[in-house]
């Protein structure tokens, strides 16, 4: 597949699906997070639409990082690359043997969708300091991006680490 500019940064997101598994990285490294170790917390922070659960939701975050990317696809014409991505992530056979340990198969959905931000978001901005690219570094690192603490955009991503 073809992604132009872009080639190379959206390949990388779609190899390290291929290549690697979550939660194998045992050095998490990543400044300026909130980590938690508790599976069920992580997924009550992600999941959660309680507004005395959580300072912000964590859909509402990522839907409105999501839209400034999706206006751009649609302005470059891009919408052929974006389908092929779609199809790509969300094909099972991409992914490496075991990506996704069977404990945590609740989430599978999460890190697909929010993977193939990823790539998107590379395909339109390239690599920059951004929200799906921050979201980026914490899966290649072994964490799942999973909510906000703060009032967003002021604040930090909550990390589930295992």
């Amino acid at each position: 597949m073809k992604f132009g500019e872009n080639t190379q940064l959206v390949e990388e997101v779609m190899d390290f699906i291929a290549n690697n598994k979550l939660f194998n990285n045992k050095n998490f490294h990543v400044k300026n997070l909130e980590i938690i170790n508790d599976f069920d917390e992580a997924q009550n922070r992600a999941w959660s639409q309680d507004s005395s659960e959580v300072d912000t939701v964590w859909e509402y975050v990522k839907s409105r990082e999501a839209e400034d990317i999706v206006e751009k696809i649609y302005n470059f014409d891009l919408g052929s690359q974006q389908n092929d991505l779609y199809d790509f992530f969300s094909d099972n056979d991409n992914y490496s043997n075991d990506f996704l340990p069977f404990d945590y198969i609740d989430i599978n959905e999460e890190v697909e969708g929010d993977l193939t931000m990823c790539a998107l978001n590379r395909l339109v901005n390239g690599k920059t300091d951004n929200f799906y690219e921050k979201i980026f570094e914490v899966y290649k690192q072994g964490g799942w991006p999973c909510g906000w603490k703060g009032t967003y955009p002021m604040g930090e991503i909550i990390v589930y680490v295992p």
